[in-house]
C-alpha cells in the first residue's frame, strides 16, 4: 500500500514541476470484494457538509459464476477541504501559495446536471485486501489518461500500467 500511496503522490508531483498541485486522502476506508472491480462512479456535492464526494460501485463480477452470484456494493467517499463556489459552479482545492485548483465542476442546466472532474483531476482508488483508499489529486494543468485509476496491492505489469497511463496495455486482461 506504501508504494501505491508513492505511486499516487509521486504522478501528482511530478506534474508538479510545470504547475500548483494538491493531493487528498478520503478519510473514509471501506471494505469490499478483493478481487472485484470498479464498475460505476459518480461525483456529487454532499448535502450535509458542502463537501465534494464520490459513490462508487464494486462488483465481484470479473470472478461471479454459477456457484458465486454477482454482488455489487456501492460506497461514498468524501473529500474534505474541497470549495464549492456556486457562481462558477466549480469545486476548488488549496495548492501551494494558496492558489485556487479547480477540481470538478457542475455540467449541464441547473435542474439536470452532473458532476465532472476538471481536466486536471484525477482520482486513485487504492485496493489492499479490499480495503479501498481514495486519493484525489488535482493540478492546474490538463493531464492526459484515464481520471479514475483502480489499482489493487498485487504488482502485476497490468496495475503498473493503469497507474502510468491509465489503462492496461492491449491484450492484457
Amino acid at each position: 500500500m506504501r508504494v501505491a500511496f508513492f505511486l499516487a503522490t509521486f504522478f501528482a508531483a511530478s506534474v508538479s514541476v510545470f504547475a500548483s498541485a494538491a493531493s487528498i486522502v478520503s478519510p473514509d476506508h471501506p471494505q469490499t470484494f478483493a478481487y472485484g472491480e470498479m464498475i460505476w462512479n459518480q461525483l456529487y456535492l454532499q448535502r450535509a457538509g458542502g463537501e465534494l464526494a464520490a459513490r462508487i460501485t464494486f462488483s465481484n463480477l470479473p470472478y461471479a459464476g454459477d456457484d458465486e452470484p454477482r454482488r455489487d456494493e456501492s460506497f461514498d467517499f468524501r473529500f474534505p477541504g474541497i470549495k464549492f463556489d456556486p457562481t462558477r459552479r466549480t469545486f476548488f482545492v488549496s495548492g501551494r501559495g494558496g492558489q485556487m485548483i479547480p477540481v470538478a465542476r457542475f455540467r449541464g442546466d441547473p435542474f439536470c446536471s452532473w458532476v465532472d472532474l476538471a481536466p486536471g483531476a484525477k482520482i486513485y482508488l487504492l485496493k489492499q485486501s479490499g480495503r479501498v483508499t481514495a486519493i484525489l489529486t488535482a493540478t492546474d494543468h490538463p493531464r492526459v489518461g484515464s481520471q479514475w485509476i483502480e489499482t489493487d496491492d498485487n504488482f502485476s505489469l497490468q496495475n503498473i500500467l493503469v497507474a502510468l497511463f491509465g489503462q492496461p496495455a492491449p491484450g492484457l486482461p
